[in-house]
Protein backbone atom coordinates (compact mmCIF):
# COMPACT_ATOMS: atom_id res chain seq x y z
CA UNK A 1 0.00 0.00 0.00
CA UNK A 2 0.94 4.01 -0.57
CA UNK A 3 1.44 6.40 1.84
CA UNK A 4 1.96 9.22 -0.89
CA UNK A 5 -1.33 10.34 -0.20
CA UNK A 6 -3.71 12.21 1.39
CA UNK A 7 -6.98 11.66 2.84
CA UNK A 8 -9.31 14.51 3.71
CA UNK A 9 -12.14 14.19 6.89
CA UNK A 10 -13.42 17.45 6.05
CA UNK A 11 -16.91 17.50 3.93
CA UNK A 12 -17.36 21.39 3.44
CA UNK A 13 -15.90 24.45 5.28
CA UNK A 14 -19.22 24.97 6.31
CA UNK A 15 -21.13 21.45 6.50
CA UNK A 16 -20.94 20.78 10.34
CA UNK A 17 -24.42 21.28 10.93
CA UNK A 18 -26.13 22.41 7.59
CA UNK A 19 -29.33 19.94 7.22
CA UNK A 20 -29.80 19.13 3.56
CA UNK A 21 -32.32 17.34 1.00
CA UNK A 22 -31.69 14.76 -1.78
CA UNK A 23 -33.99 13.11 -3.89
CA UNK A 24 -32.97 9.84 -4.53
CA UNK A 25 -34.86 8.01 -7.83
CA UNK A 26 -37.44 9.99 -6.92
CA UNK A 27 -38.30 9.49 -3.42
CA UNK A 28 -36.99 12.67 -0.85
CA UNK A 29 -34.66 11.47 1.40
CA UNK A 30 -33.06 14.03 3.98
CA UNK A 31 -29.91 13.59 5.47
CA UNK A 32 -27.24 15.84 7.98
CA UNK A 33 -24.30 16.76 5.54
CA UNK A 34 -21.62 15.29 7.62
CA UNK A 35 -19.23 17.01 9.89
CA UNK A 36 -15.32 16.53 9.83
CA UNK A 37 -15.98 14.43 13.20
CA UNK A 38 -17.87 11.84 11.23
CA UNK A 39 -15.75 11.97 7.91
CA UNK A 40 -12.58 11.52 9.97
CA UNK A 41 -14.13 7.71 10.72
CA UNK A 42 -14.95 7.10 7.67
CA UNK A 43 -12.20 4.38 6.08
CA UNK A 44 -9.64 5.59 3.76
CA UNK A 45 -9.89 5.00 -0.51
CA UNK A 46 -6.73 2.30 -0.19
CA UNK A 47 -3.74 3.05 -2.66
CA UNK A 48 -2.26 0.03 -4.08
CA UNK A 49 1.25 0.15 -5.86
CA UNK A 50 0.88 -2.40 -8.69
CA UNK A 51 2.17 -3.94 -11.72
CA UNK A 52 0.39 -4.68 -14.85
CA UNK A 53 -0.97 -7.31 -13.32
CA UNK A 54 -3.19 -4.94 -11.49
CA UNK A 55 -6.29 -7.09 -10.88
CA UNK A 56 -4.33 -10.21 -9.44
CA UNK A 57 -2.47 -7.67 -7.34
CA UNK A 58 -4.72 -5.51 -5.85
CA UNK A 59 -6.84 -8.54 -4.88
CA UNK A 60 -3.82 -9.76 -3.16
CA UNK A 61 -3.45 -6.65 -1.22
CA UNK A 62 -6.90 -6.04 -0.52
CA UNK A 63 -7.31 -9.02 1.71
CA UNK A 64 -11.10 -10.23 2.39
CA UNK A 65 -12.06 -7.28 0.71
CA UNK A 66 -10.67 -8.98 -2.62
CA UNK A 67 -14.37 -10.56 -4.03
CA UNK A 68 -16.44 -7.77 -2.00
CA UNK A 69 -17.92 -6.41 -5.93
CA UNK A 70 -18.39 -10.49 -6.73
CA UNK A 71 -20.47 -10.70 -3.83
CA UNK A 72 -22.31 -7.71 -3.75
CA UNK A 73 -23.23 -7.98 -7.65
CA UNK A 74 -24.16 -11.58 -7.69
CA UNK A 75 -25.97 -12.23 -4.56
CA UNK A 76 -29.63 -12.20 -5.84
CA UNK A 77 -28.36 -14.79 -8.34
CA UNK A 78 -27.95 -18.59 -8.06
CA UNK A 79 -25.26 -20.52 -7.66
CA UNK A 80 -26.45 -22.84 -10.79
CA UNK A 81 -27.15 -19.69 -13.05
CA UNK A 82 -23.76 -18.16 -12.24
CA UNK A 83 -21.71 -21.42 -13.34
CA UNK A 84 -23.88 -21.25 -16.69
CA UNK A 85 -23.17 -17.65 -16.83
CA UNK A 86 -19.38 -18.10 -16.16
CA UNK A 87 -18.94 -20.76 -18.38
CA UNK A 88 -20.63 -18.98 -21.62
CA UNK A 89 -18.18 -15.83 -20.71
CA UNK A 90 -14.99 -18.15 -20.73
CA UNK A 91 -15.95 -19.80 -24.07
CA UNK A 92 -16.43 -16.11 -25.54
CA UNK A 93 -12.89 -14.48 -23.61
CA UNK A 94 -11.08 -17.86 -25.25
CA UNK A 95 -12.47 -17.77 -28.62
CA UNK A 96 -12.33 -13.78 -28.78
CA UNK A 97 -8.43 -13.90 -27.56
CA UNK A 98 -9.04 -11.48 -24.58
CA UNK A 99 -5.64 -10.24 -23.41
CA UNK A 100 -6.99 -10.31 -20.18
CA UNK A 101 -8.13 -13.92 -20.01
CA UNK A 102 -5.23 -15.52 -18.07
CA UNK A 103 -5.88 -13.13 -15.36
CA UNK A 104 -9.41 -13.85 -15.37
CA UNK A 105 -8.40 -17.26 -14.61
CA UNK A 106 -6.17 -16.33 -11.90
CA UNK A 107 -8.96 -14.68 -10.24
CA UNK A 108 -11.25 -16.87 -10.70
CA UNK A 109 -9.44 -19.75 -9.28
CA UNK A 110 -8.71 -17.12 -6.35
CA UNK A 111 -12.61 -16.79 -5.96
CA UNK A 112 -13.88 -20.27 -4.99
CA UNK A 113 -17.17 -19.55 -6.20
CA UNK A 114 -18.56 -18.96 -9.84
CA UNK A 115 -19.20 -15.15 -11.24
CA UNK A 116 -15.99 -14.33 -12.05
CA UNK A 117 -15.90 -14.49 -15.73
CA UNK A 118 -19.58 -13.36 -15.77
CA UNK A 119 -18.80 -10.24 -13.46
CA UNK A 120 -15.86 -9.31 -16.30
CA UNK A 121 -17.90 -9.44 -19.26
CA UNK A 122 -20.59 -7.15 -17.58
CA UNK A 123 -21.42 -3.61 -18.39
CA UNK A 124 -24.02 -1.89 -16.58
CA UNK A 125 -23.19 1.44 -15.38
CA UNK A 126 -25.02 4.75 -15.17
CA UNK A 127 -22.74 7.84 -14.82
CA UNK A 128 -22.34 11.63 -15.23
CA UNK A 129 -19.24 12.54 -16.87
CA UNK A 130 -17.31 16.10 -18.41
CA UNK A 131 -14.00 17.15 -19.79
CA UNK A 132 -13.65 20.73 -19.39
CA UNK A 133 -10.75 23.36 -19.15
CA UNK A 134 -9.57 23.68 -15.68
CA UNK A 135 -10.97 26.69 -13.27
CA UNK A 136 -7.20 28.48 -13.73
CA UNK A 137 -8.08 27.68 -17.90
CA UNK A 138 -4.19 26.09 -17.89
CA UNK A 139 -5.26 22.80 -18.62
CA UNK A 140 -7.96 19.86 -19.03
CA UNK A 141 -10.17 18.37 -15.96
CA UNK A 142 -12.22 15.27 -16.15
CA UNK A 143 -14.83 15.38 -13.38
CA UNK A 144 -16.82 11.55 -13.15
CA UNK A 145 -19.22 10.30 -10.60
CA UNK A 146 -20.36 6.71 -11.51
CA UNK A 147 -23.66 4.97 -10.45
CA UNK A 148 -23.83 1.44 -9.80
CA UNK A 149 -27.01 -0.54 -9.01
CA UNK A 150 -24.96 -2.84 -6.52
CA UNK A 151 -24.91 -1.41 -3.16
CA UNK A 152 -22.29 -1.33 -0.95
CA UNK A 153 -19.26 -1.10 -2.91
CA UNK A 154 -18.89 2.56 -2.29
CA UNK A 155 -16.78 2.16 0.25
CA UNK A 156 -14.65 -0.27 -1.38
CA UNK A 157 -13.08 1.63 -4.10
CA UNK A 158 -9.61 0.98 -4.73
CA UNK A 159 -6.76 3.21 -6.10
CA UNK A 160 -4.72 1.28 -8.01
CA UNK A 161 -1.36 3.41 -8.66
CA UNK A 162 0.05 1.00 -11.92
CA UNK A 163 3.73 0.91 -13.32
CA UNK A 164 3.69 1.52 -16.55
CA UNK A 165 7.15 2.04 -19.40
CA UNK A 166 5.03 5.07 -20.73
CA UNK A 167 4.34 6.41 -16.46
CA UNK A 168 2.73 5.36 -13.82
CA UNK A 169 -1.31 5.79 -14.14
CA UNK A 170 -4.26 5.33 -11.92
CA UNK A 171 -7.66 3.68 -11.76
CA UNK A 172 -10.01 3.70 -9.90
CA UNK A 173 -11.67 0.52 -9.75
CA UNK A 174 -12.69 -2.89 -7.61
CA UNK A 175 -10.84 -6.21 -6.60
CA UNK A 176 -11.45 -8.70 -9.15
CA UNK A 177 -12.34 -6.49 -11.93
CA UNK A 178 -10.08 -6.57 -14.49
CA UNK A 179 -11.59 -3.88 -16.95
CA UNK A 180 -11.08 -0.20 -16.84
CA UNK A 181 -14.22 2.52 -16.13
CA UNK A 182 -12.00 5.51 -14.94
CA UNK A 183 -8.19 6.00 -14.89
CA UNK A 184 -5.74 9.17 -14.82
CA UNK A 185 -2.21 8.69 -16.55
CA UNK A 186 -0.28 12.07 -15.32
CA UNK A 187 1.32 13.64 -18.15
CA UNK A 188 -0.71 11.71 -21.22
CA UNK A 189 -4.71 12.19 -20.41
CA UNK A 190 -8.04 11.04 -17.77
CA UNK A 191 -10.62 9.33 -19.32
CA UNK A 192 -14.00 7.08 -18.25
CA UNK A 193 -16.69 5.29 -19.70
CA UNK A 194 -20.76 5.98 -19.97
CA UNK A 195 -22.90 3.38 -21.00
CA UNK A 196 -25.40 4.46 -22.87
CA UNK A 197 -29.37 2.88 -22.36
CA UNK A 198 -30.56 -0.33 -23.59
CA UNK A 199 -32.14 -0.44 -27.57
CA UNK A 200 -35.85 -0.19 -26.81
CA UNK A 201 -36.52 -3.80 -29.28
CA UNK A 202 -39.09 -5.59 -26.86
CA UNK A 203 -40.22 -2.41 -24.40
CA UNK A 204 -39.68 -4.93 -21.43
CA UNK A 205 -36.16 -3.83 -20.40
CA UNK A 206 -35.30 -7.47 -18.64
CA UNK A 207 -35.57 -9.02 -21.97
CA UNK A 208 -34.02 -6.05 -23.85
CA UNK A 209 -30.68 -6.66 -22.00
CA UNK A 210 -30.60 -10.38 -22.28
CA UNK A 211 -31.50 -9.23 -26.34
CA UNK A 212 -28.30 -7.07 -26.33
CA UNK A 213 -26.60 -9.49 -24.51
CA UNK A 214 -26.64 -12.20 -27.12
CA UNK A 215 -25.49 -9.59 -29.47
CA UNK A 216 -22.61 -8.83 -27.43
CA UNK A 217 -22.11 -13.05 -27.07
CA UNK A 218 -21.92 -12.97 -31.34
CA UNK A 219 -19.33 -9.92 -31.21
CA UNK A 220 -15.45 -10.84 -32.09
CA UNK A 221 -14.17 -7.52 -30.83
CA UNK A 222 -13.10 -5.90 -27.83
CA UNK A 223 -14.88 -4.74 -24.59
CA UNK A 224 -15.29 -1.56 -23.90
CA UNK A 225 -13.90 -1.20 -20.50
CA UNK A 226 -10.49 -3.67 -21.76
CA UNK A 227 -10.34 -0.92 -24.83
CA UNK A 228 -9.75 1.27 -22.34
CA UNK A 229 -7.57 -0.20 -19.98
CA UNK A 230 -5.32 -1.16 -23.07
CA UNK A 231 -5.51 2.25 -24.34
CA UNK A 232 -3.81 3.51 -20.52
CA UNK A 233 -1.51 0.72 -21.12
CA UNK A 234 -0.33 1.79 -24.83
CA UNK A 235 -1.11 5.25 -25.34
CA UNK A 236 1.50 7.70 -25.23
CA UNK A 237 -0.80 10.97 -25.66
CA UNK A 238 -3.87 12.58 -25.71
CA UNK A 239 -4.00 12.39 -29.29
CA UNK A 240 -3.06 8.48 -29.62
CA UNK A 241 -5.69 7.91 -27.27
CA UNK A 242 -8.41 9.65 -29.08
CA UNK A 243 -7.23 7.83 -32.74
CA UNK A 244 -7.62 4.45 -30.06
CA UNK A 245 -10.87 5.28 -28.60
CA UNK A 246 -12.25 5.87 -32.08
CA UNK A 247 -11.22 3.42 -34.46
CA UNK A 248 -10.53 0.19 -32.52
CA UNK A 249 -13.64 -2.23 -33.19
CA UNK A 250 -16.12 -3.09 -29.64
CA UNK A 251 -18.26 -5.19 -28.98
CA UNK A 252 -21.24 -2.89 -27.15
CA UNK A 253 -22.25 0.85 -27.66
CA UNK A 254 -20.45 2.87 -25.39
CA UNK A 255 -19.41 6.88 -24.69
CA UNK A 256 -15.57 7.92 -24.02
CA UNK A 257 -14.55 11.10 -22.51
CA UNK A 258 -11.28 12.01 -22.52
CA UNK A 259 -9.15 14.57 -21.00
CA UNK A 260 -5.82 16.05 -22.25
CA UNK A 261 -3.03 17.73 -20.89
CA UNK A 262 -4.16 21.09 -22.61
CA UNK A 263 -7.66 22.88 -22.19
CA UNK A 264 -8.53 22.40 -25.35
CA UNK A 265 -8.07 18.41 -25.35
CA UNK A 266 -11.35 17.48 -24.70
CA UNK A 267 -13.55 15.02 -26.45
CA UNK A 268 -16.86 12.44 -25.92
CA UNK A 269 -16.61 9.85 -28.35
CA UNK A 270 -19.78 8.16 -28.84
CA UNK A 271 -19.35 5.01 -30.02
CA UNK A 272 -20.98 2.26 -31.84
CA UNK A 273 -18.60 -1.26 -32.60
CA UNK A 274 -16.98 -0.13 -35.72
CA UNK A 275 -18.48 3.55 -35.87
CA UNK A 276 -17.59 6.81 -34.36
CA UNK A 277 -19.26 10.70 -33.54
CA UNK A 278 -16.78 12.73 -31.64
CA UNK A 279 -17.81 16.11 -29.39
CA UNK A 280 -15.59 18.38 -28.33
CA UNK A 281 -18.57 19.47 -26.26
CA UNK A 282 -17.44 17.01 -23.84
CA UNK A 283 -20.49 16.13 -21.39
CA UNK A 284 -21.72 12.82 -21.32
CA UNK A 285 -24.45 11.30 -19.26
CA UNK A 286 -26.39 8.00 -20.75
CA UNK A 287 -28.15 8.88 -23.62
CA UNK A 288 -26.80 9.56 -27.36
CA UNK A 289 -26.25 13.53 -28.23
CA UNK A 290 -25.13 12.96 -31.47
CA UNK A 291 -25.47 9.46 -32.79
CA UNK A 292 -29.25 8.29 -33.99
CA UNK A 293 -29.47 4.46 -33.14
CA UNK A 294 -31.34 2.45 -35.12
CA UNK A 295 -33.94 1.70 -32.57
CA UNK A 296 -35.28 3.59 -29.77
CA UNK A 297 -33.65 3.26 -26.32
CA UNK A 298 -35.00 3.05 -22.92
CA UNK A 299 -34.82 6.46 -20.96
CA UNK A 300 -31.88 7.34 -18.37
CA UNK A 301 -32.43 8.47 -14.95
CA UNK A 302 -32.55 12.09 -14.73
CA UNK A 303 -31.02 12.28 -18.18
CA UNK A 304 -31.40 15.64 -19.27
CA UNK A 305 -30.96 17.05 -15.58
CA UNK A 306 -27.87 15.61 -14.65
CA UNK A 307 -26.43 17.01 -18.25
CA UNK A 308 -27.58 20.41 -17.08
CA UNK A 309 -25.99 19.96 -14.08
CA UNK A 310 -22.81 19.06 -14.77
CA UNK A 311 -22.62 21.61 -17.30
CA UNK A 312 -23.18 24.01 -14.71
CA UNK A 313 -20.30 22.37 -11.99
CA UNK A 314 -17.66 24.26 -11.12
CA UNK A 315 -13.89 23.20 -12.56
CA UNK A 316 -12.51 24.10 -8.91
CA UNK A 317 -10.28 20.88 -7.87
CA UNK A 318 -11.73 21.39 -4.32
CA UNK A 319 -11.90 18.32 -2.04
CA UNK A 320 -15.49 18.89 -0.57
CA UNK A 321 -16.93 17.84 -3.86
CA UNK A 322 -19.46 20.60 -3.97
CA UNK A 323 -20.57 19.59 -7.06
CA UNK A 324 -21.75 16.57 -6.30
CA UNK A 325 -25.23 17.08 -5.15
CA UNK A 326 -28.75 15.91 -6.92
CA UNK A 327 -29.37 15.09 -9.29
CA UNK A 328 -25.78 13.70 -9.99
CA UNK A 329 -25.58 12.59 -6.83
CA UNK A 330 -28.53 9.88 -6.47
CA UNK A 331 -28.73 6.61 -4.71
CA UNK A 332 -26.50 4.83 -6.44
CA UNK A 333 -23.56 6.88 -7.01
CA UNK A 334 -20.71 4.92 -6.07
CA UNK A 335 -17.72 7.08 -6.84
CA UNK A 336 -16.93 10.94 -7.53
CA UNK A 337 -13.55 11.86 -9.31
CA UNK A 338 -11.75 14.51 -10.46
CA UNK A 339 -8.79 14.43 -12.50
CA UNK A 340 -6.09 16.94 -13.92
CA UNK A 341 -3.78 14.71 -16.26
CA UNK A 342 -1.51 18.06 -16.27
CA UNK A 343 -1.18 18.69 -12.84
CA UNK A 344 -1.08 15.40 -11.40
CA UNK A 345 -3.60 16.46 -8.92
CA UNK A 346 -6.35 13.63 -8.48
CA UNK A 347 -9.10 13.87 -5.65
CA UNK A 348 -11.39 11.02 -5.23
CA UNK A 349 -14.69 9.99 -2.78
CA UNK A 350 -16.79 6.60 -2.19
CA UNK A 351 -20.42 7.35 -2.14
CA UNK A 352 -23.37 5.13 -0.74
CA UNK A 353 -27.17 6.09 0.19
CA UNK A 354 -26.28 9.53 -1.62
CA UNK A 355 -23.67 10.05 1.53
CA UNK A 356 -19.86 9.92 1.76
CA UNK A 357 -18.65 6.62 2.06
CA UNK A 358 -15.25 6.96 2.52
CA UNK A 359 -12.64 9.95 3.17
CA UNK A 360 -11.56 12.16 0.36
CA UNK A 361 -8.30 10.97 -1.38
CA UNK A 362 -6.17 13.72 -2.95
CA UNK A 363 -2.94 12.55 -4.57
CA UNK A 364 0.09 14.98 -5.74
CA UNK A 365 0.99 12.64 -9.30
CA UNK A 366 4.23 13.54 -10.73
CA UNK A 367 3.91 14.19 -14.23
CA UNK A 368 6.91 12.62 -16.04
CA UNK A 369 6.43 14.72 -19.06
Amino acid sequence: MSTGSRQHGRASTNASCDAGKVEMRGQPTEYLLLDPEIMKRLPNILVCDVGPDFPIEVASQVGGRAYALLTAATSHVSQRTLRIADAISRHWLRRNGSPYLSEIEVLAKGARRPGIYYLNTSYEWGCTTAARASADGKSALLQRTLDWEVSGIGRYVVAARIANPLGTWISFTWPAFTGVIQAVAPGRFAAAINQPTLPRRLGVEALDRLITRATIWNSKNLQPAHLLRRVFETAPDFEAALDMLQSTPITTPVIFTLAGLRPEQTATIERLPEAHITLKDAFAVNEWRATLPAVRHHKAFENESRLAAIRTASAACEPDFEWVRWPILNADTRLALMANAATGEILARGYEHGAPATRTLTLHEHNPS
